[in-house]
């Protein structure tokens, strides 16, 4: 964004003071109130300075924030679509299905590298972390317990392969935003991203499969399997057709379709499939698709594993993130990140102190507004200037942001990422922290191919940078 005409230039010593203000009012409300209202909170007194002290027009503002929210709305309507593809997908039977046939393959040797693959996976597939978390990793914590494999160890593979799957899809709000932020295409950025995701969920992969090793020879749980499989047949008619949503999702993805469409045709398909092959009504699919789906079996863990999605179930998180546009757009014309970026920029001039310092900023950012958009937005409005002037491009702005930020979010304890996993697996961040593999790889990687060069685009310094391929036309992002 180009620097805002005002009457009065804020210093730096003012910027970091009013970042300091925000860290008081995120400490404040932790427990109080909802994370949205400190962003919200935050929002109002950045507003209320420039206006007062800075001379800042409300009308300037608010035009900020309102090409803040047409920036940011295809993340927005992509998570509207997880919602709905949550509730459709286990009301047709598809989540369910997924579930049966993944525990088929699974023994104490290979546990721990196979929920780390199968949660990547159907993250990718579905770029929501949270209905993969609340839906495979009930099922395989419990199969973890029944082996003898340490919670910790077992939620570290599962939150690897979710919070993984979730940064590394074309369908992840995330990811989403971060190209959006930039002006990217979104298959770019996610092709850029191989060398570090990619490569750091290899690494994730081998470690897994080593550390399994040591499991070889226990005893699996089949009668907890048993009675979890013969619940959900109870419930489904299972078939290979119900993973139909999933192949067309993956398929047009890879074919590099334009993602709210390739969203809607899961859902739709998933539709189908809950009238035709699961016998239910047409009127009581359409109502879990907005309220959620519900399961009443009187297995009070079947039902936690089978219910779920839905408009409503993505209603709070869309709050968070209009309140953290807001709190974005406010922030742009009193320019306190530019301040901050340009005295930073001042020291890391360099392609390597700048990808350090855009990680970091990720990280803090991430704890600071409780969501992993806050730091991808920080990000994105800080330091554009500065990777233009080094001759880098959008897209390694993008990455090291969604580096810092993309697996952040499951260690913030005050962050939906985190209750979910609480909620769900019954582990809290400290305990899978050591076995987040996906996440150290990754972020070491991200520093090392600053200092090095490996892996970045070769542009010429002060040429603004954008994916040749990017086109914001439609208002996609995509």
């Amino acid at each position: 964004m180009k620097k805002t005409s005002q009457n009065r230039e804020i210093t730096f010593i003012e910027a970091i003071i009013m970042l300091l203000v925000y860290v008081i009012i995120f400490a404040w409300g932790i427990g109080k109130y909802p994370t949205g209202l400190s962003i919200l909170m935050c929002a109002i007194f950045t507003s209320l300075y420039g206006i007062l002290l800075l001379n800042i027009s409300w009308e300037e503002i608010f035009g900020s924030i309102l090409k803040m929210f047409q920036m940011g709305m295809p993340s927005l309507l992509v998570l509207l679509m997880v919602g709905f593809i949550s509730a459709s997908w286990l009301a047709s039977g598809t989540i369910p299905a997924l579930i049966v046939y993944g525990l088929k393959i699974l023994n104490p040797s290979i546990f721990l590298v196979a929920s780390f693959l199968i949660t990547t996976l159907v993250g990718i597939a579905t770029g929501s972390s949270w209905s993969v978390v609340a839906t495979f990793g009930v099922a395989l914590i419990g199969i973890a317990n029944g082996m003898g494999i340490p919670p910790g160890l077992a939620g570290g593979a599962i939150v690897c392969g979710c919070w993984l799957g979730d940064k590394w899809s074309p369908l992840s709000d995330t990811t989403n935003l971060g190209a959006a932020m930039n002006g990217l295409n979104i298959f770019d950025l996610w092709k850029h991203m191989l060398p570090t995701s990619g490569l750091g969920g290899i690494g994730a992969a081998v470690i897994f499969a080593v550390i399994g090793f040591h499991y070889a020879g226990g005893k699996i749980d089949t009668a907890g399997i048993n009675t979890l499989t013969e619940g959900i047949n109870g419930q489904y008619h299972i078939s290979l057709l119900l993973l139909l949503p999933v192949a067309l999702v993956i398929f047009f993805s890879i074919r590099q379709r334009p993602v709210l469409p390739v969203l809607i045709l899961g859902v739709v398909v998933a539709i189908i499939l809950a009238v035709v092959v699961q016998g239910k009504a047409l009127g009581e699919v359409m109502n879990a698709i907005y309220n959620g789906y519900t399961t009443s079996t009187g297995d009070a863990s079947l039902d936690k594993l089978l219910s779920g999605g839905g408009l409503l179930s993505v209603a709070g998180i869309m709050m968070i993130i209009f309140c953290a546009f807001t709190l974005a757009g406010a922030l742009e014309p009193v320019g306190a990140m530019r301040a901050i970026a340009v005295k930073l920029g001042s020291i890391a001039k360099k392609r390597g102190p700048l990808t350090l310092l855009t990680v970091f900023t990720g990280i803090f950012g991430t704890y600071l507004g409780g969501t992993a958009y806050t730091g991808v937005i920080l990000n994105s409005s800080m330091y554009a200037d500065s990777y233009e002037k080094a001759g880098l491009t959008k897209l390694d702005l993008a990455r090291a942001s969604l580096e810092g930020s993309g697996h952040t979010s499951a260690l913030v304890p005050w962050c939906g990422s985190h209750v979910m996993i609480v909620t769900s697996l019954g582990i809290t961040w400290g305990q899978f922290l050591p076995y987040y593999f996906s996440f150290w790889i990754s972020i070491s990687l991200m520093i090392l191919y600053g200092f090095t060069g490996w892996f970045f685009q070769k542009e010429k310094p002060g040429v603004k940078q954008l994916s040749d391929s990017a086109d914001t036309t439609d208002g996609t992002g995509r």
